[in-house]
């Protein structure tokens, strides 16, 4: 297992977590509420953070690798099957990108 694989496990476990946690405080104290929330926001920005090593977008107008920030990993709109619209800095606009998965045993920058 390598590091990128605990990552993604990581961030799951720390929302699911986050979750629990807050509808936890919901019923005993409020405490748990805010700790639940720090869990789930660390959860979802580790959950960002891999997806923007695992995964590079291709432009499907002018072929260009767009590597995106956290971000526009979470935020950014579906556009279809594995496609986000992504600011393509080539074509100077929104276009639909088709994601890639990065091989990560042999992540290279």
């Amino acid at each position: 297992m390598n590091k990128y694989q605990l990552m993604f496990s990581g961030s799951l476990a720390s929302a699911i977590t986050g979750i629990l946690f807050s509808f936890y405080g919901l019923l005993v104290k409020k405490v748990f509420i805010y700790i639940g929330l720090a869990l789930f926001v660390g959860g979802v920005a580790l959950l960002g953070r891999w997806i923007t090593k695992a995964y590079t977008y291709i432009c499907k107008d002018c072929y260009t690798r767009i590597d995106i920030g956290r971000k526009e990993a979470l935020f950014a709109p579906p556009a279809g099957a594995a496609c986000r619209r992504i600011y393509c800095p080539k074509c100077r606009r929104k276009t639909a990108c088709k994601a890639r998965r990065v091989s990560l045993r042999r992540y290279v920058f």
